[in-house]
């Protein structure tokens, strides 16, 4: 099959056939997703490399990265290191993935899931906060909130609460018109440099009421917790992002590769 390019008219552009209502990667998750349900590609079958996706639709291999990670989230497809990108359904699975081996696929989560800022506020360390964030009790840190949607089905996935501290304060004004993650703005903005990320993830028997009216899901529901901390040089905390998943929809998995002496 000769590989298809962008093409344009007057009124739209499309990619593959698909109207450019969608941003490039929703658009070329589409096109995936209608060959996949069409039968083009069936389940154990493997889609087409980056590079070939990448010249098909006339798009860059980061945008096909982000088409992909859309395609695993809707449980069509799974990514396996020397292997490719495997179709597993047919048929979209009601269920968000997050994977991620990296900082780098950390950041193009953020940068590929559509984001909405609730509010900023300005808060006062408590003591329990004190010691998450590696401060002072009463210092002041800046609070933001904000819900997180799956770019395939636009439900909300997450909601987060992130901390920074109030010298930081400046990239707020960035993130409306930003998609870059809070983290990456401050890293570029202070010539930060981000050295570590610590998460920890939790099983919540019930949400609060706040947090289950942001998710759409039923009070008392259960979720599931993320907190991560980004470290800077000297230890210092960058950001405390903490963000909470409607249990039935969420899963996240994380691949650790180990290296062994023989691979000197």
């Amino acid at each position: 099959m000769p590989p298809s390019t962008t093409r344009k008219t007057p009124h739209s552009e499309t990619v593959g056939g698909v109207a450019a209502s969608l941003p490039k990667h929703g658009r070329v998750a589409q096109a995936l997703s209608a060959e996949i349900q069409r039968g083009k590609y069936k389940v154990g079958d493997l889609l087409p490399s980056e590079a070939l996706l990448s010249l098909r639709f006339g798009v860059s291999r980061h945008t096909v990265r982000a088409a992909l990670q859309t395609l695993q989230g809707l449980g069509l497809v799974s990514s396996h290191q020397g292997v490719g990108t495997q179709v597993r359904e047919r048929h979209p699975v009601p269920r968000y993935s997050h994977s991620f081996t990296s900082a780098e696929d950390l950041l193009q989560y953020a940068t590929s899931t559509p984001v909405r800022t609730l509010d900023r506020k300005e808060v006062a360390v408590t003591a329990a906060m004190a010691a998450q964030f590696g401060c002072e009790p009463g210092e002041h840190w800046w609070r933001v909130r904000t819900v997180r949607m799956d770019p395939a089905s636009r439900t909300v996935v997450a909601y987060s609460e992130i901390h920074i501290p109030l010298a930081f304060g400046a990239v707020l004004a960035e993130t409306a018109k930003s998609r870059q993650p809070i983290f990456a703005l401050i890293e570029r903005r202070f010539q930060e440099a981000i050295v570590e990320i610590q998460q920890d993830i939790t099983c919540i028997a019930r949400l609060r009421a706040e947090e289950a009216t942001q998710l759409q899901v039923a009070r008392n529901a259960p979720g599931m917790e993320i907190t991560r901390r980004y470290i800077g040089r000297k230890g210092r905390v960058l950001e405390v992002a903490r963000s909470v998943h409607p249990s039935e929809v969420f899963r996240y998995s994380m691949r650790v590769q180990l290296r062994h002496e023989s691979d000197s």
